[in-house]
């Protein structure tokens, strides 16, 4: 067998809202927006230029059910490119975009190879007549907790066989609910030569040869999600396979340390800053972490408390023709506030919420739920929006001081 090129990408989560961003300034809001689209153009340029034979999208195309027609537009032109450059694309969708959900889609050209909720094999044969076999499923609703590993077929002829599956691994501890759970062992008795997975936000690789692998996403959504992003590029042979990361963010969210020590002025503190943070290139959303900072006076610790700071740095926001927003400032340890304690009522709202069950959730929120005018606008309150919920909390309080 030749060996075979494609790319590996996950929850591109197109039109995603950017949820608690909106108090933003204008252009920057805009700009983060934008950054999924731009990042998915990012994927289908290096696709183009790199000649692969095919791409895999391993689900959640879209962040939401309800699909937007401009997400639904932006991912339609990607790929009548994809398909003027003879470049197949294989698609499962997940638990953000099921195929149960109730949308107005826009049809999508005939390179786009969609998975339907019964696990099926498609074939496909690259230029050089080179069989594929490609196993998967797409999510029909959104909610699947049930383990679905047993319905892919175990490798039997001598072609080529991947697997896509967005799911949870057993071991892998995660934000992101656990949906269609399964284990590495499962995933190697199938005997396949590449398991594209999805879901896990994070880049990780769990197995090699075969390689088990999840891409993470192609543009961080928030705080949480930092580093690079972008998508894999698969070279598959009989004995080997290599394996190039390709990042494609718009934007990084990064957290840039500071050391405090010997600074005593306001301005000294704000010109440490710029220098930590000129080292950074690229476009950055940026959590500033405060080290050192016992021998600040305590006019010096109100005056960053207060937002002083924050509201300096935010002021000048662009230079050197890159964005660099300064989201928030914390101390260097997971407290919040910069004071040698937690403020008792701040740590007791999050001590409340991170012990709350889901039986105490539905009815903290109960009265929204059963709201005539709100409910169906809601979605169920599933474990990745709680730990949002808990964090853009945690976010809040820290920043109000």
């Amino acid at each position: 067998m030749e060996s075979i090129r494609f790319f590996h990408v996950a929850d591109l989560h197109l039109d995603s809202p950017f949820k608690g961003l909106k108090h933003l300034p204008n252009e920057v809001f805009e700009r983060i927006q934008n950054s999924t689209f731009v990042s998915f153009d990012k994927v289908v340029k290096e696709a183009i230029a790199r000649q692969i034979d095919f791409m895999i999208i391993s689900g959640d195309l879209f962040d939401e059910e309800d699909r937007s027609i401009r997400a639904q537009a932006k991912l339609l032109k990607q790929c009548n490119l994809l398909r003027a450059n003879n470049i197949p694309v294989y698609v499962i969708h997940g638990n953000h975009d099921h195929l149960g959900s109730h949308r107005l889609e826009l049809d999508m050209p005939d390179n786009i190879h969609i998975f339907r909720e019964e696990t099926e094999v498609k074939q496909h044969i690259t230029n050089n007549g080179t069989m594929v076999d490609i196993a998967g499923f797409s999510y029909g609703s959104r909610h699947i907790k049930e383990r679905r590993i047993a319905g892919y077929p175990k490798r039997t002829g001598d072609r080529y066989m991947i697997g896509i599956l967005h799911g949870s691994e057993g071991s892998i501890h995660s934000s992101h609910e656990t949906y269609a759970p399964f284990s590495i062992d499962e995933l190697l008795e199938k005997k396949y030569h590449y398991w594209a997975l999805g879901h896990i936000h994070d880049r990780r690789i769990l197995h090699e040869e075969p390689f088990i692998v999840y891409p993470g996403n192609i543009q961080g959504r928030h705080r949480k999600e930092t580093g690079p992003k972008g998508c894999y590029e698969v070279v598959l042979n009989q004995h080997h396979t290599e394996l190039t990361f390709i990042p494609t963010h718009d934007l990084m969210w990064e957290v840039c340390n500071v050391s405090l020590q010997g600074t005593e002025r306001f301005g000294e503190v704000f010109q440490r800053i710029h220098q930590s943070m000129d080292s950074m290139t690229g476009d950055r959303l940026i959590e500033i972490v405060l080290t050192d900072v016992e021998s600040l006076s305590q006019e010096m610790r109100v005056r960053i408390e207060n937002g002083d700071l924050l509201e300096a740095l935010q002021s000048d926001y662009e230079w050197q023709g890159e964005l660099k927003w300064v989201h928030s400032i914390r101390k260097g340890s997971a407290n919040i506030g910069l004071g040698s304690e937690q403020d008792p009522f701040k740590q007791e709202v999050m001590l409340t919420l991170q012990a709350m069950t889901g039986d105490e959730w539905e009815e903290v929120l109960a009265e929204l739920y059963e709201h005539p005018s709100i409910y169906r606008f809601l979605d169920p309150l599933e474990g990745d929006d709680k730990n949002s919920l808990i964090e853009e909390t945690e976010h809040l309080l820290h920043n109000k001081g």
